[in-house]
């Protein structure tokens, strides 16, 4: 069984073919990563504690920003001569079914099913299935799992369980109306693409804003309306002539999405139009400064001044995680009808580990989702 991993600094020393260990530097921290083979995982179809389960073998795998944080605590505080699995999604073939499972079939490709609040099934625990989805053979139970259409390749369904469930859930929460102006921040990260995808599908107005407009033409083939090039470190967001433009213009936005809180609430809070306006976030961004001993330093209106402005200019203040399976189902239903589109930046196999870690939270030019797919199967 094959698994992509981040290793000790000294576990590269028991290395020996066919693994593999490479290093690379993330926030300054020297991270050594690998491709891992350990022993087979056994299932037995007719044992009762495997009636509702099955066992999957994954095609490909791909990594989020809560990724980031697992592999610098791995690096840094993990034992240095063991090694870790990671991956929140992925994409696999299923190989074996428990007695009395009725949802899947040997040969169906699946994703992770993330739904949150309520759990996949009564015993099970809500959210993410997996924080190790690297791993080549892993067992779930049934609901834990969603069968995928066949118009979808592997890269994309690798890419797919999180920005599905989490955008649909954050749109839906919504609740936009016809000829909504929407705002959507940090509009090259992974969710904010998600949502500019499904949102090119309503009858709304796409704004977005970034640090560069490197990729300006690529988010207006996708729907954005404007790209607003903004300074993380301006406090007040009425100072860019851009949005204060569009403020005046549509008496503020009726909906922003936003993939970190931390980052820009009390910059764009103000920038909601009065008695209607609807802020969403599904994350933060400082979720490793205390790993890297980097401290993280907040800009915009905070606490009193903050919830002040909300209440007496009635706004809503909306946290989501996740999303329910429904939401992820309706995902799935618009990318095999062409409503949704998913977009790859890359793809690796093979020993490219460390290639696929740069690629994923290093290179400035990437634009999408980064995918490692394991070769056929050994």
């Amino acid at each position: 069984m094959r698994n992509i991993s981040i290793c000790g600094h000294q576990f590269q020393l028991l290395v020996t073919p066919p693994d593999s260990v490479g290093k690379l530097s993330i926030e300054g921290i020297d991270i050594f990563c690998g491709l891992i083979h350990t022993g087979d995982i056994t299932f037995d179809p007719n044992a009762p504690e495997n009636a509702l389960k099955v066992l999957i073998r994954k095609r490909a795998f791909s990594c989020n920003y809560r990724d980031k944080a697992f592999i610098l605590k791995m690096a840094v505080k993990a034992p240095s001569d063991r090694f870790f699995t990671l991956g929140s999604e992925f994409v696999a073939e299923v190989v074996a079914v428990g007695q009395d499972v009725t949802q899947l079939q040997i040969g169906d490709r699946v994703i992770g099913n993330c739904c949150y609040p309520e759990p996949a099934a009564p015993e099970l625990r809500p959210g993410i299935p997996t924080n190790s989805g690297s791993k080549e053979y892993q067992v779930f139970h049934q609901a834990q799992l969603l069968k995928i259409p066949p118009e979808m390749p592997d890269e994309v369904a690798a890419a797919f369980s999180i920005g599905g469930q989490t955008t649909y859930s954050m749109i839906r929460k919504l609740d936009l109306k016809p000829g909504a102006n929407v705002l959507v921040t940090a509009a090259k990260s992974n969710t904010s693409l998600f949502a500019i995808n499904v949102l090119k599908h309503l009858d709304v107005n796409i704004y977005a804003t970034s640090t560069s407009l490197r990729f300006e033409p690529q988010l207006k083939d996708l729907g954005v309306n404007q790209l607003i090039q903004i300074d993380p470190t301006v406090s007040n967001w009425f100072n860019f002539d851009a949005i204060r433009e569009i403020c005046q213009k549509t008496g503020g936005f009726d909906g922003i999405i936003d993939p970190f809180f931390d980052l820009h609430i009390g910059k764009v809070i103000p920038l909601l139009a009065p008695n209607r306006g609807k802020y969403i976030t599904c994350g933060l961004y400082d979720q490793y400064s205390h790993i890297t001993e980097r401290p993280f330093e907040y800009h915009g209106m905070l606490g009193r001044d903050l919830f002040a402005y909300t209440m007496m200019h009635n706004l809503q203040i909306i946290g989501n995680c996740l999303g329910t399976t429904e939401d992820l189902q309706r995902a799935l239903r618009d990318y095999a009808t062409g409503r949704l589109r998913v977009v790859i930046d890359s793809v690796f196999t093979g020993t490219q580990v460390k290639e696929f870690f740069e690629r994923t939270y290093h290179d400035p030019d990437r634009f999408g989702k980064v995918i490692y797919r394991y070769e056929s199967a050994l």
